[in-house]
């Protein structure tokens, strides 16, 4: 279900909400010892990738999707990226001394899974970090959400977790589900950036990726038009403050 909503999305994405998600790639980075074996999950365009290699790092990425890969391996190399995903990794046991995993989590069927998993490939002492979206809706998501109601478009629920599976999208929810996976957490809070977008290319991933492309889709020809003429009327370029949950967490050494 989760997987689905990214699954040939990949041009889209890379124009629109790739530039959004590499506001975290600073953090995700910081302090790390150099020439560290890091592997990203979910490495998408390759972005963070690209940006640990020229840091020092002996960094690999691994896809699910395989338009995306193609383009961070077009961007990185193929010898830098693996096609595979959570909870499945095609990598053999303690491996990376770094694991991040950007936005990933939140977007599979099952996170706690996906969160041994990167326990798996970790090595002893490794650093874990990832992100998430919280649960309070980003302000992109609410123009969105001003714009359709505006328009008088039909909601359309979005794909949700069984609650079984799914985890409080917060801080201590995201620590928690690493916790279980038998991680340390050593540090857990938000991390705030200003995302800057041409509409033009905000408009492709609106009407296109995840739950934003789910709601174009179930919209009829008039609707859509009206749609586009309100966004168009917000101008030419947009700026979002915009914020994410991010975690550090550490195999332990025993």
């Amino acid at each position: 279900m989760a997987e689905a909503l990214w699954t040939g999305v990949a041009q889209a994405y890379a124009r629109s909400f790739a530039g959004l998600c590499a506001g975290t790639i600073p953090a995700l980075l910081d302090g790390l010892p150099r020439g560290a074996r890091l592997l990203d999950v979910g490495c998408g365009t390759g972005a963070l990738v690209g940006a640990a290699r020229q840091a020092g790092h002996d960094a690999v990425g691994v896809e699910p999707d395989l338009e995306m890969a193609g383009l961070a391996a077009a961007a990185l190399g193929r010898e830098h990226v693996l096609v595979g995903g959570l909870p499945e990794l095609p990598m053999a046991d303690d491996g990376y001394e770094v694991v991040t995993a950007a936005f990933v989590l939140n977007h599979v069927e099952d996170p706690r899974a996906g969160a041994r998993e990167l326990a798996r490939v970790a090595a002893p002492g490794a650093v874990v970090r990832a992100t998430i979206w919280g649960a309070t809706p980003p302000p992109q998501a609410v123009m969105w959400g001003g714009l359709l109601d505006a328009a008088g478009a039909r909601r359309v629920a979005s794909p949700r977790l069984a609650p079984e599976r799914d985890f409080e999208r917060s801080a201590d929810g995201l620590a928690g589900i690493l916790a279980e996976a038998g991680l340390t957490v050593t540090a857990a809070g938000a991390r705030s950036w200003t995302w800057r977008v041409a509409a033009d290319d905000l408009w492709c991933g609106l009407t296109t990726v995840g739950n934003f492309g789910v709601a174009w889709r179930a919209q009829p020809e008039a609707v859509r038009a009206r749609l586009r003429s309100a966004y168009d009327a917000l101008g030419p370029h947009h700026a979002f403050d915009v914020e994410c949950v991010l975690v550090e967490a550490r195999l332990p050494r025993s």
